[in-house]
């Protein structure tokens, strides 16, 4: 037998005005003639399972609401799902002891384009010019998020720090849009809370708009960059900022975007060498130079599987 609660908590006042069955608008004289009808509704409707379930179940909003109830969780894609006709973002790894003439023509480029800032510059940039040309800052030392564009990026001086790469397919153009980041874990891993909750609410932003700018099944997102070392002597060196790095930027992807990250390629196993990214947007191609690493650190994984990539580091042979 379906048990009907009327009161305006109850969940049958909220099933039956979802399905015109509120007795005011049905000239119901009686709330038991009400309750016969939605019983009778319940028996016949092909809609009655999900009534049934309502009726029964009298969820309250914090009860199925992930962002009321921390114990209900929100579905997470184990990595992006893309269309079949999109290409998935390819990488090139250089070694910044060699030299690639097809690297070097991409910055070449890039410098030839006056009056387009391609330069994804945290250390020495005119952050307030930056600001004025569509970047997200919160000053010197902190992060920097470009804007949404079809151009290409560059940034260098990764050392500690980690990047963001988003690329989508522009919903009115069809051509390939992106952003690029570099953040100081100084600023939004051991900066206190409100900064770090100012980064990942400007992170997320982006996130959001480059998925709202783009086509369908078309956006993906890797992380990279980023030191990792257990016997580096580095007085810049914080063996903690990698994981925490990698585990907050997972995390403000998971919940903007519903998928978990991809790692490009792991951290930067020689503390004190920089590495330098470049997207080619068009192509969905990232570019990453640094010094030679051991096999194991230049593998990419998904961010859900961090644990698992940190044993392989461990036990391989690790730099000293």
């Amino acid at each position: 037998m379906v048990r009907v609660h009327p009161g305006p908590q109850g969940a049958a006042s909220s099933v039956v005005r979802a399905f015109g069955l509120h007795p005011k608008g049905l000239g119901f004289e009686s709330l038991a003639a009400h309750k016969n009808s939605v019983r009778s509704f319940v028996r016949t409707s092909s809609k009655a399972p999900a009534v049934r379930f309502l009726l029964n179940k009298r969820m309250s909003k914090s009860e199925f609401n992930p962002e009321l109830n921390p114990e209900v969780k929100k579905i997470v894609q184990e990595r992006v799902h893309l269309r079949e006709d999109v290409m998935p973002i390819r990488r090139q790894i250089v070694d910044s002891a060699e030299s690639s003439e097809e690297l070097e023509s991409v910055q070449e480029e890039m410098e030839r384009d006056e009056g387009v800032i391609h330069w994804v510059d945290l250390d020495g940039g005119d952050l307030d010019a930056l600001k004025e040309s569509g970047f997200k800052q919160a000053g010197e030392e902190s992060y920097l998020i470009s804007p949404i564009s079809e151009r290409d990026w560059f940034s260098d001086h990764y050392f500690n720090c980690t990047a963001v790469v988003a690329i989508g397919k522009d919903v009115n153009t069809g051509k390939e849009i992106s952003f690029l980041t570099h953040q100081d874990p100084n600023y939004f891993i051991d900066g206190g809370s409100d900064k770090t909750e100012m980064f990942s609410r400007e992170l997320s932003d982006s996130l959001k708009e480059l998925k709202a700018r783009s086509q369908e099944d078309t956006v993906e997102v890797l992380l990279l960059g980023g030191n990792f070392n257990t016997t580096a002597v580095n007085k810049d060196y914080q063996h903690h900022q990698y994981k925490q790095s990698i585990e907050r930027l997972r995390r403000v992807v998971q919940e903007s975007l519903g998928f978990d990250p991809k790692v490009l390629a792991g951290p930067n196993n020689r503390v004190g060498s920089e590495t330098v990214v470049v997207v080619e947007t068009q192509k969905r191609k990232v570019w990453v130079e640094r010094s030679k690493q051991p096999l194991e650190f230049d593998q990419p994984y998904q961010a859900n599987m961090l644990d698992e990539a940190e044993k392989k580091w461990l036990g391989g042979n690790e730099s000293n």
